[in-house]
């Protein structure tokens, strides 16, 4: 995946922050994950329990609907074929009606103003009833909710309450007792009415939980904040539209299956910290080489620094080493750090062809005109293959702008075999110069190096740091130098740290030295400083 630098500017700190907060990361993202999976089974639970009070609702409403469906027949059949005279007959003829009607307890009789003067249970009252003002129209006729009993009875008790529904010259008494069964069973609160006359039906044992009015346009589930409840309501339109409501509380979805909940819970923690411990190791691997090699391998963040190789005998710079960091943020990473990953990654000739393109281009654009300056390129075994460097230098000592940059390509003794020789060997074909790195530390055959004839031996540093203690490792120098002119090649002392070093080393043969004694390995604007204020000196 390629990011632009910004991004990876921004990607690369990101990451080493979660890697070093994978403890704090992990329980956050476990802790949203378990809460994230509890709210998903409480939302189900929720979506099961309103499913089963929408099946209430339905019933409540089905029920109504029977009622009304009785009723109206009775009103249809009372006022197509009956009259409203309070004579014994009438009345008998009524109450025989009754007896067919299960939903209906008594019928009463209205005067032309609509007033009750006669009933099938107290017969003619003393004096008619005068008309409530109260009503509720509906299809089925005027309906007058929570009536005195004492309307029909006066001999009832006065905190007695009925249903009444009047049409035409007629009023009937509903019978509440199984419509209130259900009523309570299925809802807390029931309202009818139009927009004018809506009023409350029914108050469940919960009522005072419910919404105070409830209409077509309230939402069939809502959740009221302040008492942590939700409410579930059905409305179905009509002349009178009708709404059912149900109060479900947060412990009524753990009260019907504690265990089952008690298990969810479980499930949830166990989910959280399996989720945080594979959250910990990814923010790990996020911070790791091994994830941000691949972010950091990119041209934007190579540095090169140069370090001089000199003649030991004049002091003159004939070239340099290419040494590569990675900037990391603020750190600056050494090879021992990032190369394991990129090994690991197999990102080797990405990384060989970037740090190559960058170091020529740099100093192709930096370097005054000179002759024949040699540029030491160290290469992944695998990577010397002409098929692949070939193009690349080319392209890339093309786009320097420069001809005066020779290159040499260097490759460890310890990674010598005889697979690089004919490679190596059409490298050398193509005018690039040939360096054995470590040269001494290795068993490579000293056939298979002189087949090869490369360009430069170089003597590794482990060698000269010893000679000051005349250790048998320092003695084998000179038998280096010998092997290097047998073969025809030049030699070049790696880690001088001193004068006498560089006076033994010239004395014993070696051509060419770099070493701290000289100068460490630079960024290009101390190189270019050191080239200009270097003065040959014979060592």
């Amino acid at each position: 995946m390629n990011f632009s630098r910004a991004r990876r500017t921004l990607l690369v700190p990101v990451c080493r922050g979660m890697g070093r907060r994978a403890a704090w990361v992990a329980g956050l993202g476990g802790g949203l994950l378990a809460c994230g999976v509890a709210a998903l089974i409480a939302w189900g639970a929720l979506q099961l329990r309103v499913q089963t009070i929408d099946q209430g609702h339905a019933k409540v409403l089905q029920r109504m609907r029977s009622l009304q469906d009785n009723v109206r027949q009775l009103l249809d059949l009372l006022n197509a074929s009956h009259s409203a005279e309070c004579t014994p007959e009438n009345l008998a003829r009524l109450r025989v009606l009754l007896l067919k009607n299960r939903d209906v307890r008594q019928i009463g009789l209205l005067d032309d103003e609509e007033r009750l003067f006669c009933s099938t249970v107290s017969g003619l009252l003393p004096e008619p009833r005068p008309r409530s003002q109260q009503g509720i129209d509906g299809s089925v006729g005027r309906y007058l909710l929570n009536s005195p009993l004492q309307t029909f009875s006066p001999l009832a008790p006065a905190d007695s309450v009925v249903t009444l529904i009047e049409r035409g010259r007629f009023q009937v008494m509903i019978d509440d007792n199984p419509t209130q069964e259900v009523f309570f069973q299925y809802a807390d609160g029931i309202w009818a009415g139009n927009v004018h006359q809506r009023r409350r039906a029914f108050v469940g044992l919960r009522g005072a939980q419910t919404d105070a009015l409830a209409t077509l346009e309230t939402a069939h589930i809502s959740f009221d904040w302040a008492q942590r409840m939700w409410r579930v309501t059905n409305s179905v339109p009509g002349v009178s539209p009708i709404s059912v409501q149900s109060v479900l509380g947060l412990g009524d979805l753990l009260q019907r299956h504690p265990w089952m909940a008690a298990g969810y819970l479980l499930l949830c923690t166990v989910l959280g910290w399996l989720s945080g411990a594979a959250l910990a190791r990814w923010c790990h691997y996020l911070s790791s080489m091994e994830f941000l090699i691949r972010h950091l391998c990119h041209s934007s963040n190579v540095v090169c620094h140069y370090q001089p190789i000199l003649e030991l005998s004049t002091g003159r710079v004939m070239g340099c080493e290419v040494l590569a960091r990675l900037q990391d943020g603020q750190s600056l990473l050494y090879p021992d750090q990032f190369i394991p990953a990129l090994i690991q990654q197999q990102l080797g000739w990405r990384f060989d062809a970037t740090v190559s393109r960058h170091a020529l281009l740099e100093l192709g654009a930096a370097l005054p005109s000179q002759t024949d300056f040699s540029v030491a390129l160290n290469f992944f075994p695998q990577n010397l293959r002409r098929e692949l460097i070939l193009p690349h230098l080319q392209a890339a000592v093309k786009d320097s702008g420069r001809s005066d940059l020779s290159i040499k390509l260097e490759v460890t003794e310890y990674d010598f075999s005889t697979a690089l020789v004919p490679e190596l060997a059409r490298l050398k074909a193509d005018g690039f110069a040939i360096s054995i790195d470590d040269f001494g530390t290795g068993y490579s055959n000293l056939g298979i190096v002189k087949r090869v004839a490369p360009d430069y031996l170089k003597i590794d540093k482990s060698f000269v740091f010893e000679m000051a203690d005349a250790t048998i490792r320092s003695t084998l120098i000179p038998e280096i130098i010998a092997i290097a002119k047998a073969i025809g090649s030049e030699v070049i002392a790696e880690g001088i740290e001193s004068e006498s070093q560089a006076r033994q080393l010239q004395a014993l043969g070696a051509r060419f030295g770099q070493g701290y004694h000289f100068a460490k390995p630079m960024k290009l604007d101390d190189f270019l400083a050191f080239l200009q204020h270097e003065t040959p000196a014979a060592a």
